[in-house]
């Protein structure tokens, strides 16, 4: 073939070609047209499952990938151009043609798209949407009035924007756990969710670990941490993530400062959105986090307790021969929740009478043989103990445990007895020892260890506490010789503590003993601590003095105690305590005693003798407490029989607290310069009498008492009126008005004196009398107290000085004062700037107040007005338009007090918290309008009628 025939040819094949394949590509384009119509709609479907992916993602807190911005949404634009050029059939078969090739070069990017692994990566564990509050598992405590009242308190601190960090604190197994659960499921259905988007729940336990924490947090909010980031990294997702939130983050069982800026939680002041509630066995923990507001969270009430008890013990309780003893028991449970539910539990429907007997006795001796006691109650408060920063808190804890049960024992004694035990040092001033004992004490109740006594100056242990102490210890005695002893309801203690040489401490308070053997103490070389206090011995046997280590003798309250052997043998003794006693003299020895500290003397009524040079001899005494004691100080008659003279005290060198009874003062020498060296006194002057009813001296406080004394023909007291900083005049005579005592003494102004309190001096017709003073007088007074005082018609009278009289006064008491018919003038209005505290009481003829037209500025401090018995009160003063600091009004038993001191509306104090009185007197009050009424009545509380 010729050349251009092979031409023709080829070029006839290839159009050939050509068409052929064009027309069978034309052919298959309804084909064509099919699959990518459904290709297309798989893209669509995956577009859509992307979109709900991201959308269910931002709800949960997540954000889209980058891959996602940068390559999945142009791929889904192009679908959705794609749909917009649509499909159909083409009558022309060039243009078929060409889009034809369109889509079949379309279908292969369409299911490159949907194959394309950039769809797997748009949003990792996909989770369930993050709920505002996750309930909590734990039993309810609804039906349980102090519960809930509790759970509504804690609502409403939650809902105010000045508290941003709340507390509930108290003793392991009170019920914190069990109560914060219940807060938190109730707030799902709270008003308070309205300001919340979420609440957080962690729970933290003894050993911190701040990652755990965070874990925990990111968890809750659905957010992803790196386990291996660190922690900074970490707290700085959290802080972006939660600075878009407005949260209550609990945390649960906090054992520790945690440091929340470590963590991750915002920490801006204007976060009134962004609460924490946490719980916490210990205050010291509330401090370290800076809490607004503690919540001490305490045990049961009898009744609540017993229904508690009921409730997991069963029907069985109720049968009559059990109930007793079952009641009995569930008294052993001190109120605590955990012990309750433990042994009730345990006692659930069992019908022996021995079982509840064998369980009974148990628990009143401390045995944890009770089923599951050890492990579900001693161990987890035993957690306590453990925290506690060091060894010498967990010994004086320990310590504490030797008092009998639910006993309430003096903080002084109590540090006595860990100086004389070696817990505190011994080798520094008293008052070192004495606040080192105070921030033990109080250590020990911020980890509520430790807990409030039954009366001012004592702590004791709960009694559930009590037995875990004595657990610890048993379990420690195990490993190490015993150190203590403690019995309990004994007449009659050991003859010899036989293989006890180790025996460092004996406590047998409060028991009925009447005698001691007299080998009881031989071999307790040992012993550093004998407290036999309130026993009933009548003597000690002479081998006292062969304890030789003996630091304390305790035998304070022993009233049939009338003599005691030598104690000269006993060179190490700090503290000697025989108040109480019927000693009437003191041992033999008693001056060799070079390292006693303490003497303790109080209320020995019957002491008449002291050997001359006994004092003079303790040179290390720096507290001797004679308070009440009969025996007579006069110098004279003293050196002529031969027994101490009130000259002995003053050669005392380290003598700082001095509390003794004087018969008169003309004999003995109180000048102004010994009286200022001491820290402390308690001095009485009260001729033939040895009576105690009056108060107690404060902790620093200097208190003079004069008691049937002739107060204008009395010498020899202005050592004494110069330096006491609190003056109690009782049964006194020879003025009419305090303000002669300073002129007929030619004393300054009483200017030491901050506390006042005058009763049954009938000649007292007012406290200061402008009449025979120039100058100032009390001018540092702040408390004032006024007692049975039956001529007082007032309290300044005359002309007295403006300036300086009462300007420090803040707390005004009185009570029994028949005649006075107005409490403060307005001349003593114009100096008691300071006044905080009201109190009024059985004045039958008090027919106001405060005196004269009241303006704010001159009660600006006033906080609390309580007033009682006053048959004859119109009024408590003048209306005032506003009120600066009132904060609470008591009103008991005054029928003719018809109005309250408010103008209008807006002068109820915002201060004002409560007004208390009687349901009927409160109906009868007569208001201005009805505003007044509606404001005040928001803050009334009825006053249960006294029986």
């Amino acid at each position: 073939m010729d050349p251009l025939g092979s031409v023709i040819v080829e070029t006839g094949r290839c159009i050939f070609s050509f068409f052929f394949t064009s027309i069978a590509t034309v052919i298959k384009l309804q084909h064509n047209t099919g699959r990518l119509r459904k290709e297309f709609e798989k893209l669509e479907d995956r577009k859509n499952g992307i979109e709900e992916d991201v959308r269910l993602a931002e709800t949960e807190g997540k954000c889209a990938t980058e891959q996602i911005e940068q390559e999945v949404q142009p791929m889904l634009e192009k679908a959705d151009r794609l749909a917009v050029q649509g499909c159909g059939p083409c009558c022309n078969i060039l243009p078929r043609y060409r889009l034809c090739r369109r889509m079949a070069k379309k279908q292969l990017e369409v299911q490159q798209l949907i194959n394309s692994c950039c769809f797997d990566n748009v949003v990792t564990d996909k989770k369930s949407p993050v709920r505002a509050v996750e309930k909590q598992q734990g039993p309810s405590l609804a039906g349980q009035r102090e519960a809930e009242e509790m759970i509504e308190k804690l609502m409403e601190l939650l809902k105010g924007d000045e508290n941003k960090r709340i507390a509930v604190w108290g003793m392991g197994g009170v019920g914190k756990t069990t109560l914060v659960r219940n807060l938190n499921n109730e707030l799902e259905s709270s008003s308070l969710m309205e300001s919340i988007d979420i609440v957080i729940w962690i729970t933290v336990s003894k050993d911190l670990d701040l990652k755990k924490v965070q874990s925990q947090i990111a968890k809750r909010l659905n957010l992803e941490l790196d386990p291996n980031e660190v922690i900074e990294e970490r707290a700085k997702m959290l802080l972006k993530r939660l600075m878009m939130k407005k949260f209550l983050l609990i945390l649960d069982d906090v054992w520790e400062h945690i440091d929340l800026d470590i963590v991750g939680v915002p920490q801006t002041d204007d976060q009134a959105n962004r609460k924490i509630l946490l719980t916490t066995r210990s205050l010291d923990v509330c401090r370290a986090m800076m809490t607004d507001e503690e919540i001490k969270l305490d045990v049961l009430k009898q009744e609540a307790a017993w229904n508690l008890f009921a409730q997991n013990a069963g029907d069985v309780v109720e049968v009559p021969s059990i109930n007793p003893l079952a009641r009995a028991v569930a008294k052993e449970c001190g109120g605590l929740p955990l012990a309750l539910k433990t042994v009730g539990k345990s006692m659930r429907n069992k019908r022996r009478i021995e079982l509840w007997k064998h369980a009974l006795h148990h628990l009143q001796h401390s045995d944890p043989h009770v089923k599951n006691i050890e492990d579900e109650v001693y161990r987890r408060l035993k957690l306590s103990y453990d925290s506690l920063p060091s060894k010498i808190l967990q010994s004086c804890f320990l310590f504490c445990s030797l008092y009998p049960e639910d006993y309430s024992i003096r903080t002084d004694e109590l540090i006595q007895c860990w100086i004389a035990d070696r817990l505190i040092n011994e080798h520094q001033p008293l008052e070192d020892c004495f606040n080192d004992g105070i921030a033990l004490i109080e250590t020990l109740k911020d980890s509520c260890l430790l807990e409030q006594g039954d009366c001012a100056g004592t702590v004791k242990l709960h009694d559930v506490v009590r037995d875990v102490a004595i657990w610890i210890s048993t379990k420690q005695g195990s490993e190490k010789p015993c150190a203590s002893i403690l019995f309990t309801n004994i007449t009659k203690p050991p003859k010899q503590f036989s293989g006890f040489s180790e025996l460092t401490v004996i406590i047998l308070v409060g028991n009925p003993i009447n005698k001691i053997h007299d080998n009881l103490f031989a071999g307790l070389r040992k012993l550093r601590v004998l407290n036999l206090s309130q026993s009933h011995i009548v003597t000690l046997p002479p081998s006292l003095s062969q304890l030789q280590e003996l630091r304390a003798l305790l035998l304070r309250d022993c009233c049939y105690l009338e003599k005691l052997p030598s104690l000269g043998a006993l060179r190490k003794l700090l503290v000697m305590d025989l108040s109480g006693t019927r000693l009437r003299e003191l041992p033999n020895g008693t001056s060799k005693l070079k390292k006693l500290q303490e003497l303790h003397l109080f209320r020995t009524h019957h002491l008449e003798t002291i050997e001359a040079g006994t004092i003079s001899g303790l040179q290390s005494l720096e507290l001797l407490d004679m308070s009440f004691s009969a025996y007579k100080w006069d110098t004279r008659c003293n050196v002529d029989y031969g027994k101490a003279s009130f000259n002995e005290i003053l050669t005392l060198d380290r003598l700082s607290i001095v509390k003794l009874r004087l018969d008169k003062v003309d004999s003995v020498t109180l000048d102004s310069a010994w009286l200022m060296k001491l820290r402390e006194f308690n001095i009485q002057i009260s001729p033939g009498s040895c009576d105690s009813n009056n108060l107690a001296t404060q902790h620093d406080e200097k208190r003079a008492i004069l008691r049937g004394v002739d107060l204008m023909g009395i010498k020899g007291l202005n050592g004494l009126l110069d330096t006491a900083s609190a003056l109690d005049l009782v049964i006194c005579g020879g003025i009419s008005a305090l303000s002669e005592l300073s002129i007929s003494h030619r004393l300054s102004s009483l200017e030491s004196v901050k506390s006042l309190s005058i009763s049954k001096c009938d000649c007292i017709t007012s406290l200061i009398s402008g009449d025979n003073i120039s100058g100032t007088i009390l001018p540092n007074l702040e408390h004032l107290s006024l007692n049975r005082l039956e001529n007082l018609g007032a309290i300044l009278g005359g002309m007295v000085p403006r300036k300086g009289c009462l300007k420090w006064l803040k707390t005004i008491e009185v009570v029994d004062c028949k005649k006075l018919r107005a409490l403060i003038s307005f001349a003593l209005l114009q100096q008691v700037k300071n006044l905080e505290q009201i109190k009024v009481k059985n004045c039958s003829k008090m027919k106001y107040i405060i005196g004269g037209e009241v303006s704010a500025e001159m009660i600006p401090k006033l906080r609390v007005i309580e007033l009682s018995d006053l048959p004859m009160l119109k009024t408590i003063c003048s209306r005032l338009p506003a009120w600066p600091a009132l904060e609470m009004i008591e009103v008991r038993n005054c029928p003719m007090l018809t109005k309250l001191p408010f103008a209008t509306s807006n002068g109820v104090a915002a201060t004002l918290k409560e007004i208390r009185g009687e349901l009927q007197w409160w109906n009868r009050l007569i208001y201005s309008n009805d505003e007044i009424k509606s404001s005040l009545q928001q803050r009334f509380q009825p006053l249960k009628p006294l029986r």
